[in-house]
């Protein structure tokens, strides 16, 4: 686990895909085709109290080689239980692991995330 990868999303990407698409489907599918990164295959939406929007926090985990988010941690200065609602979504998730010379790779992500509003926690951009 020599590399932590970012995982990261703009809001003005997302508000392009959203016509047509929820917030979750246009994240997801912002990653077809990569294979630098591990992809993301389901999102949930993380439920947000309304006194966070303008919150900014760095949530990092690690994805197992089953595609399961684990040891799902923030800086100690960020706000704990902003934190817990954020990491309760992110629990959900569920990624195509990265994998290297077709073995896969335990892999530590960085996933910046920007609360604009209660309905809209987005990450920044990649």
């Amino acid at each position: 686990m020599k590399n932590v990868i970012k995982l990261i999303l703009a809001s003005s990407l997302l508000a392009s895909f959203a016509l047509a698409k929820s917030t979750e489907e246009a994240y997801v599918e912002s990653y077809a085709g990569r294979a630098d990164v591990p992809v993301p295959i389901a999102v949930v939406k993380p439920v947000i109290d309304p006194g966070y929007v303008g919150a900014e926090v760095r949530l990092s985990f690690v994805i197992e080689a089953d595609g399961t988010p684990k040891e799902i941690y923030a800086p100690a200065e960020a706000d704990r239980d902003l934190v817990k609602q954020l990491s309760r979504a992110v629990a959900q998730w569920k990624f195509k692991p990265l994998t290297r010379d077709g073995a896969v790779v335990r892999t530590r992500v960085v996933l910046p995330i920007r609360i604009e509003d209660a309905d809209a926690a987005t990450v920044a951009q990649r």
